[in-house]
C-alpha cells in the first residue's frame, strides 16, 4: 500500500512540474511534426490549457488531451506561460473542447464554401482541395537540403529581419480561413493545371519562401491557372494561384521564388481585406468586418459571411492599389532573399512584363499587366541594392531545376 501511495505522489509530482501554457491565439493548427507541411491532428481553441514537452526553432511540442503533435511557438501567450501553478480550474468544461478534429474542422470550412458557392460561378470539385497534401514531409526535407547544399541555413535566414511595414502578427482566424478558402474555390474556375509534379515543385518552393514569414505556421497552398495570361491571385487564407502564362516569363527558380513572395507578402499584410474595408460602403459590412477583427467574434449569420465572401473575391481578383504593390515587392524579395534566393528575380520578371503591350497579354483587372508596372523596377532594384546586397554569394537561382518542371 506504502508503494502505491509513494508512486501516486511521485507521478503527482511530475504533473505539477510539467510546464503548461494557455493557447492565445484563434485556429492554432495541431500538427504531426514542427512544420506547416505536417499532416493536421486537429484545431485548438483559443484559452486551451496545454502541456509543454518540448521546443525547437519556432515550434514547440504540445500535449493536448491525451494526444502530442507540435504548434507554432506564437500560439502560445509568454504572458501566461507558467508552470504548475495553472490549476485544474483553469482547464476548460468538458462541455467546451480543447481540441477539434481534423474532420470537424475541414467540415466546417467546406461546409461554408458548399453553401456559399450554390449560387456562385464555381467548380465544386476544389472543395476536395482543403484536405489535399501536395507533398510529403519527407519529399519537402530532401528538396530543402538540395536547395541549401553547402550553404548555412540558419544565416541565410536570418537576413535582413527588421521591417518596419511588416505586419508582425498576421494571423488567420476560423472566419478568414472559411472565407479565404471560398474565394479560392471561385479563383479556381479559370481551370487549373493538374499536373502533380508540377503543383509539388511549385509547393515545395513556396513553402521555402513561407517559412521565412510571421506566417511560417500557416499551410499556403500554391496553384496553376490555365490562363495565358500573366495573372496572380491571393486569397485571404493563403491559397496562391499562379497563371501560366506568368510562369511562361520566368527564367528560373529565383524569379519563382520572387513571385510567389510577393503574393505571400499580399496574405501576411491581409490587403485583401484591407480593400474590402476601405471600399465598403454599406454599414452593416463595415460593422461586420469590425466584428471580424475582434478578438472573440460572434456568430455571423450566412447572408454576413456570404457577403463578405464575394466581397473578398471582387478584392483578390481586382487591381489593387499601387501602395499595396510595391509593399509587396518589397516583402516579396525580403522573403525570397532570407530564403536564399537571388531577390533580382523580381524586377527581372517586372522588367520583361513592361515589353509585353500585345493585346494577347491584356488582363485589365491583373496586377501583373505592362500598365501596372511603372516605376516599380526601379524602385524595387533600388532598394535591394540598398538593403539585400549582404552575401550575395548565398544567392541561387537554380535554372535547371525550374527549367526541369517548367522549361
Amino acid at each position: 500500500m506504502k508503494k502505491i501511495i509513494i508512486l501516486i505522489l511521485l507521478f503527482s509530482l511530475i504533473l505539477l512540474a510539467e510546464d503548461k501554457a494557455s493557447i492565445s491565439q484563434d485556429n492554432t493548427h495541431f500538427r504531426q511534426g514542427p512544420g506547416s507541411y505536417y499532416p493536421l491532428v486537429g484545431v485548438l481553441v483559443k484559452e486551451a490549457i496545454v502541456t509543454i514537452l518540448s521546443e525547437t526553432s519556432g515550434w514547440v511540442k504540445i500535449r493536448a488531451q491525451t494526444q502530442e503533435g507540435w504548434i507554432s511557438k506564437n500560439a502560445l501567450s509568454s504572458t501566461e506561460r507558467e508552470s504548475s501553478s495553472i490549476n485544474e480550474n483553469s482547464f476548460l468544461q468538458p462541455s467546451q473542447p480543447t481540441l477539434i478534429s481534423k474532420a470537424s474542422a475541414s467540415g466546417a470550412v467546406k461546409g461554408f464554401a458548399q453553401t456559399y458557392l450554390q449560387n456562385q460561378k464555381a467548380r465544386p470539385d476544389f472543395l476536395n482541395q482543403y484536405d489535399v497534401q501536395l507533398f510529403q514531409p519527407v519529399e519537402y526535407e530532401r528538396f530543402r537540403i538540395e536547395t541549401y547544399r553547402n550553404r548555412n541555413v540558419d544565416k541565410i535566414n536570418k537576413r535582413y529581419r527588421h521591417i518596419k511595414v511588416e505586419n508582425p502578427k498576421p494571423e488567420i482566424n476560423s472566419y478568414l480561413e472559411k472565407l479565404g478558402f471560398a474565394v479560392a474555390a471561385q479563383i479556381a474556375t479559370g481551370g487549373l493545371d493538374a499536373d502533380v509534379q508540377h503543383l509539388k515543385y511549385l509547393n515545395m518552393v513556396g513553402n521555402l519562401v513561407a517559412e521565412n514569414t510571421p506566417l511560417y505556421y500557416y499551410p499556403f497552398k500554391f496553384y496553376i491557372l490555365t490562363d495565358s495570361r500573366p495573372v496572380a491571385y491571393a486569397a485571404p487564407n493563403g491559397m496562391i494561384f499562379i497563371s501560366r502564362g506568368l510562369l511562361n516569363i520566368m527564367r528560373n527558380e529565383a524569379e519563382l521564388a520572387c513571385v510567389l513572395g510577393h503574393e505571400i507578402a499580399h496574405v501576411v499584410q491581409q490587403h485583401g481585406y484591407a480593400e474590402v474595408m476601405k471600399r465598403s460602403t454599406q454599414i452593416v459590412a463595415e460593422d461586420a468586418f469590425t466584428e471580424l477583427e475582434a478578438e472573440s467574434p460572434e456568430e455571423f449569420s450566412d447572408a454576413e459571411l456570404d457577403r463578405m465572401a464575394f466581397q473578398m473575391f471582387e478584392a483578390a481578383t481586382s487591381r489593387r492599389q499601387t501602395k499595396y504593390e510595391t509593399e509587396a515587392d518589397m516583402l516579396g524579395v525580403i522573403y525570397a532573399y532570407r530564403a536564399g534566393y537571388d531577390p533580382s528575380g523580381l524586377p527581372a520578371v517586372l522588367g520583361r512584363i513592361e515589353t509585353l503591350t500585345q493585346r494577347d497579354f491584356w488582363h485589365p483587372e491583373s496586377n501583373w499587366q505592362y500598365d501596372a508596372i511603372e516605376g516599380r523596377v526601379g524602385e524595387i532594384n533600388g532598394f535591394i541594392s540598398d538593403k539585400l546586397s549582404k552575401n550575395p554569394e548565398w544567392n541561387v537561382t537554380d535554372n535547371q531545376r525550374f527549367s526541369r518542371y517548367f522549361g
